[in-house]
């Protein structure tokens, strides 16, 4: 499930580009060091979550090369900045990771910071130190569109030695001798070999429900908050599609899994097609749709797992109305209708752009017009009138998990005190 969280960053253009690039450079140079390969291949990739988030105002759209390289200059006033502090609390609510690398999250936090805050005895300040200098090697390669050479690399990275162990900056070197190093990382850059890397390095070993769990809220609290219109929309998906599962005896879990995963292609989507006031232009609706085609992209190594196929078919309609396969009633199971109900009445509860929030009995309402006109399935919508006027607490869905919580919460924290 790991896969998920990679396959989603490498869907961000200029920062997907950017994370496997510093994941792949400082797992060369981990290996050269003797440290665990995989582990700094983690520690680069995920050195930016933070970025992800919408502190400073700064939204996913606009994160660019330009913004990159602004964003990762270490300071000489403090060893660590806004945003390594916001990636370090998220990657240590991954629990599947760091309980694997115990100092994932310290190295992240540190990745900014120079040598004196540093131990150079320390497997997890080096490990920052191989990160920082990996930053630096991908910005080379994002800015330069001809491929460097090995002296090309050698001129810019001598006039900031100073920001880097001698050792970890010898390793550097010596791992940018060898040709497949660079000719790989403008492969990154022009996509091809990404879903290699991914698997190379992906870690093949089973996960708790907890643990993906995790994975997904920290997803869908970057995915959602591109909106304030979305802000825990997979979160009550989720939440309810599970609550409807559980009516009729199906497995809760798969259809919370399904909920919380179904949006994450909207990583793609632009903010200026989610929050636009009025009627969307044709090709405006495309690129909307398009959402459930890449989550289909990100998740198809789970095409055997129960959630799968309900997760990317919640856009589908019964009188094959929907998209993207336009399938029609019989060509989907009950396990699919159920979370096309579940988003539908949930994106009619919440506020939109265009209109203001709905109450659970005027979303029902619109969820059995949709019924009556062939749209959606009776079955589940008539389990949801079941829990609509038999008290289910539908102020249990609308709020984001308390991993989300613990994420915003920090960063508003952050921003009172300036330090973002």
């Amino acid at each position: 499930m790991v896969d998920i969280l990679l396959k989603t960053i490498m869907f961000v253009p200029k920062f997907g580009v950017h994370s496997l690039q510093v994941g792949f450079i400082a797992s060369k140079i981990g290996k050269q060091l003797g440290l665990d390969e995989l582990e700094l291949f983690y520690c680069g990739v995920l050195h930016d979550l933070g970025v992800l988030t919408p502190h400073k105002g700064i939204l996913l759209d606009d994160i660019n090369n330009e913004f990159l390289i602004k964003e990762d200059i270490p300071t000489f006033e403090a060893p660590t900045k806004g945003h390594t502090l916001i990636s370090a609390f998220e990657v240590s609510k991954i629990s599947f990771l760091s309980k694997r690398f115990p100092n994932l999250s310290a190295s992240i936090l540190l990745h900014h910071a120079l040598p004196h805050y540093l131990n150079e005895s320390s497997t997890k300040d080096i490990t920052a130190n191989v990160v920082s200098i990996s930053e630096e090697i991908s910005k080379y390669v994002l800015v330069n569109d001809e491929e460097m050479t090995y002296d090309d690399f050698i001129v810019p990275l001598s006039t900031i030695k100073n920001r880097f162990f001698d050792f970890v900056y010898d390793a550097a070197l010596s791992v940018l001798k060898q040709e497949y190093t660079r000719w790989m990382l403008y492969d990154i850059k022009a996509g091809f070999n990404r879903e290699k890397l991914i698997q190379d390095y992906y870690i093949k070993e089973p996960m708790s429900f907890e643990e993906i769990v995790e994975i997904g809220a920290v997803l869908s609290y970057i995915i959602d908050s591109k909106s304030e219109f979305t802000r825990a929309h997979s979160w009550r998906v989720a939440n309810l599609a599970g609550a409807i599962a559980k009516e009729i005896l199906l497995n809760e879990e798969e259809f919370f899994i399904a909920g919380l995963f179904h949006d994450i292609g909207k990583i793609t989507t632009p903010i200026s097609v989610l929050e636009k006031k009025g009627k969307l232009t044709t090709s405006e609706m495309d690129i909307m749709k398009k959402h459930v085609y890449y989550s289909y992209l990100i998740l198809l190594d789970h095409q055997n797992e129960p959630w799968f196929w309900p997760a990317v078919r919640h856009q589908e309609r019964v009188d094959g109305s929907g998209y993207p396969w336009r399938l029609k009633g019989s060509e989907m199971t009950f396990k699919d209708k159920i979370l096309q109900v579940a988003d539908y009445f949930v994106a009619v509860l919440e506020p939109r752009p265009y209109r203001g929030p709905s109450s659970p009995e005027k979303a029902l309402e619109e969820v059995q017009r949709a019924v009556s006109n062939g749209v959606l399935d009776p079955g589940p919508a008539s389990i949801l009138k079941e829990l609509v006027y038999g008290g289910f607490n539908f102020e249990s869905i609308d709020f984001i998990s308390s991993i989300q919580k613990d994420i915003s919460d920090f960063e508003k924290s952050l921003t009172e005190e300036g330090k973002v």
